[in-house]
């Protein structure tokens, strides 16, 4: 099949899909806002370009982001009328939907992330447009949390029978247990002590992402657990949001106990940070069946997680891993507090979350469905021909 993804071709999410594609055999284009740091080898990169004139509307006429996510279907529409992939798959409803929904008569499908449904739509009309026209015009949308489909139905009302939701899982030839060399390489390498007891927080460095509460959560634990340190990776983060964080230990005399790491990790790399935490913590504000949490209970971390809907199809409190009311540093303090008293809980909520991610998230098992999902795609067009 020629593919075309409209996707920052930096996401590591589209970039795992876009590589497990490309060694499927198929010949797949990315068409992006921005060339991304590292090029995809094997893979077809196009940069559409808005007209000047257009660009000026974009940006005169919308408040940002959403003039060039409104204008940008133009140069999108261009390229993939000279392109004519057999299926357009954007990722991303806000960002790169409203563009397929105005890519012509091409196969559609469309992949939320989580906050382009959860929040956005909730805190502005024009993101409500660009979003709810990219849903209906998808042919097929599809996301890694099942019970997204509710909330499609109820919020825009798309019909169930376009909704084709599955766990797109975890590597578990990388992410798993026993990178015990490979994780006292980097305790010193990041200058831990021998006994340091490390907090992990393994998602973007933005505030949407939940770092604040985090960051604000760690000075109570600092204070009952001496042992206790923390490590934040920045990811695709924000520098200055990093600087910030980073200046609030400082004040608060805790900077000496937290790591942060700015670098791009690959994924064996990600692993070994697993490895070599106690625990990680996710607490954004919206959420679906996050890879980063997924990636966690498989190294056999112990995952402690704002109380989200997506969260709780994976984690039980108390069972396989600790829950806390989203946006309550306190709560997550006693919650993270409470679990490195309990040393012993680390490998129990880990004999219960490797089996189960196993189970569920295995991506060997579970990539094939996206390919599936394409061809149903195909058929359907063919017959309503």
């Amino acid at each position: 099949m020629r593919i075309a993804f409209l996707a920052s071709a930096d996401n590591i999410h589209t970039r795992r899909w876009a590589k497990y594609l490309a060694s499927c055999g198929h010949d797949l284009t990315i068409l992006c806002d921005r060339q991304p740091e590292n090029p995809l080898e094997g893979i077809h990169l196009v940069h559409p370009e808005m007209r000047l004139a257009t660009k000026i509307l974009a940006f005169k006429l919308f408040p940002k982001p959403y003039g060039n996510n409104f204008f940008k279907r133009f140069p999108y529409k261009r390229e993939l009328l000279r392109l004519r992939p057999d299926i357009v798959h954007a990722f991303e409803a806000l960002g790169y939907g409203y563009a397929l929904a105005h890519c012509g008569t091409f196969p559609k499908v469309l992949t939320p992330w989580g906050n382009d449904i959860l929040y956005d739509p909730a805190h502005s009309r024009i993101a409500r447009f660009l979003v709810s026209r990219a849903l209906r015009a998808a042919d097929v949308i599809t996301t890694n949390y099942v019970e997204l489909a509710d909330h499609l139905t109820q919020d825009f009302a798309i019909p169930q029978s376009k909704i084709r939701p599955f766990s797109w899982g975890v590597d578990l030839t990388i992410f798993h247990p026993g990178y015990s060399k490979e994780a006292e390489t980097l305790r010193q390498k990041l200058s831990l002590p021998p006994a340091a007891r490390i907090i992990l927080s393994n998602r973007m460095m933005k505030p949407y992402w939940g770092i604040g509460v985090i960051a604000d959560a760690l000075p109570a634990v600092f204070r009952e657990i001496p042992e206790a340190h923390a490590i934040f990776l920045r990811g695709a983060g924000d520098a200055a949001f990093e600087n910030e964080v980073r200046e609030g230990f400082r004040r608060a005399g805790i900077l000496e106990r937290v790591r942060f790491v700015p670098e791009y990790l690959t994924e064996k790399e990600m692993a070994t940070f697993l490895n070599l935490a106690e625990a990680f913590v996710s607490c954004p504000s919206t959420d679906l069946l996050s890879i980063s949490v997924l990636e966690g209970m498989a190294c056999g971390c112990a995952p402690v997680l704002a109380d989200l809907d997506a969260y709780r199809t994976r984690i039980r409190h108390g069972e396989n891993g600790l829950i806390f009311r989203p946006g309550d540093s306190a709560d997550l303090a006693e919650k993270l507090t409470i679990l490195l008293r309990h040393p012993e809980w680390k490998p129990r909520f880990a004999g219960i979350n490797i089996p189960l991610i196993n189970e569920k998230d295995n991506w060997h098992k579970n990539a094939p469905r996206l390919v599936a999902i394409y061809k149903e795609l195909l058929r359907m067009k063919k017959l309503n021909r």
